[in-house]
């Protein structure tokens, strides 16, 4: 697998020495069918969060958290890494966009911890 296109990525694997191992990772754990079936919702939700309906938009942010869960969890954190990068987020955006939700008995911050 040519890793050029994902730089995040291939730094990751390099810095885990895992160069010789990449075409054994399990980059989705999701079938064709299932992807394409979350891609569609994601769009859908995407549309749901542009109209003006106060209902609507918070619709849109509760299934937007469901997917992010339920596709991020099948996602290798390589290509979760990736994906992120390309967006330019860091983990402290992905703290204020997910500060609502608890990972682990802890929610995300604005602030880091001390």
């Amino acid at each position: 697998m040519n890793l050029d296109k994902y730089p995040k990525t291939k730094k990751l694997i390099k810095d885990v020495n895992l160069e010789d191992q990449v075409d054994r990772i399990k980059w989705l754990q999701l079938s064709k069918e299932e992807a394409a079936v979350s891609l569609a919702k994601t769009y859908l939700v995407a549309l749901l969060s542009i109209y003006c309906n106060p209902f609507s938009q918070k619709k849109a942010a509760s299934l937007a958290d469901q997917l992010y869960f339920s596709v991020g969890y099948k996602l290798h954190g390589f290509a979760k890494a990736q994906g992120n990068a390309e967006l330019n987020y860091d983990s402290d955006d992905l703290a204020r966009l997910y500060k609502h939700i608890s990972f682990s008995g802890i929610k995300y911050r604005q602030q880091p911890l001390k």
